[in-house]
């Protein structure tokens, strides 16, 4: 009795196989990736050795919550109703770092040519993920040219060493995050600054001003603060504002938080208790009476509003 002869292993057929995916161009290729779904391109990467390459540079990837469900999944109508976020969120997070670092390079590479260009005068940069705090690029503080600076939303980390800011006119400082010293530094370096302007800033409490050419001082801020004017000879216009009527609109989970730490669920939680913490530095703050005594014993002003 014969038998009969068995088949031959995957390996020979894919040898065997001729590989026509890979004669055909990346625009090609492109275009028959961008109209296949998602789950099964990626599960036929093997069928040709140039298809994981060019799979890597499709000019556009959209990845659904739903995208990889299983196929019989009961979504119940909702296409984006993801089957398990956990596992979603851990594959997805470091395909968003890697090209966040991508984007973060080239994000640099534009300042750093802007602020080295030698021509740059005023420069207002806003950040309008107002979920997200993200730290000031670097070439910013190295800008020796800067006479105006307008920032939004941003995160200031003051570097050891800074070359530039130094003939800053004026500085405008508006929902940034600080820590007390990063503040003092950015403020300190700004030797030749007239006007400075800060509007609810997170995190710094403590409010040190040393500008020798400082005419022009507003402040407005919806926590506790203490501000303390230890140089500014020139200093003869001071606008204060405070409005603490509604802190779970105008704070911040980095109002407390550091970047660099890691938290637990209930530490978060807490954190987020926004009306529990403004009443918690009320308590410890008399805000009115340290700014007014200390902008009245530094210097002879000729208006001071508070309101």
């Amino acid at each position: 009795m014969k038998r009969a002869r068995p088949s031959p292993p995957p390996q020979a057929h894919a040898a065997d196989a001729e590989d026509r995916l890979s004669a055909l161009d990346d625009v090609t290729l492109h275009a028959i990736l961008t109209r296949v779904p998602l789950r099964d391109t990626a599960t036929t990467t093997a069928l040709s050795r140039r298809w994981p390459r060019v799979f890597a540079t499709l000019p556009r990837l959209l990845l659904r919550a739903a995208t990889f469900n299983r196929r019989d999944f009961p979504n119940e109508g909702d296409k984006d109703y993801n089957e398990d976020p956990r596992r979603w969120m851990c594959a997805l997070r470091p395909i968003v770092f890697k090209y966040m670092g991508l984007y973060e390079d080239w994000f640099l590479g534009v300042f750093r040519e802007l602020c080295g260009s030698g021509g740059l005068l005023d420069l207002s940069i806003t950040n309008t993920k107002y979920t997200e705090c993200y730290d000031l690029p670097s070439p910013v503080y190295s800008c020796k040219t800067l006479t105006s600076l307008d920032l939004f939303n941003w995160r200031i980390r003051v570097p050891g060493r800074i070359t530039g800011l130094r003939a800053l006119r004026l500085l405008r400082l508006q929902g940034v995050t600080a820590t007390d010293d990063d503040l003092h530094r950015i403020i300190s370096r700004c030797s030749a600054m007239e006007h400075l302007e800060i509007f609810n800033i997170h995190k710094a409490r403590n409010i040190v001003i040393r500008a020798p050419c400082l005419k022009k001082l507003l402040i407005y801020s919806y926590c506790p603060l203490c501000v303390s004017v230890k140089k500014a000879p020139w200093l003869d216009k001071v606008r204060l504002g405070f409005s603490y009527s509604y802190p779970e609109y105008s704070r911040r989970l980095w109002d407390t938080m550091d970047s660099h730490e890691d938290y637990s669920d209930s530490e978060i939680e807490e954190m987020l208790d926004y009306e529990k913490m403004a009443k918690r530095e009320h308590r410890k703050t008399e805000e009115i009476r340290n700014m007014v005594m200390s902008l009245w014993s530094q210097f002879r002003q000729e208006s001071l509003l508070v309101t």
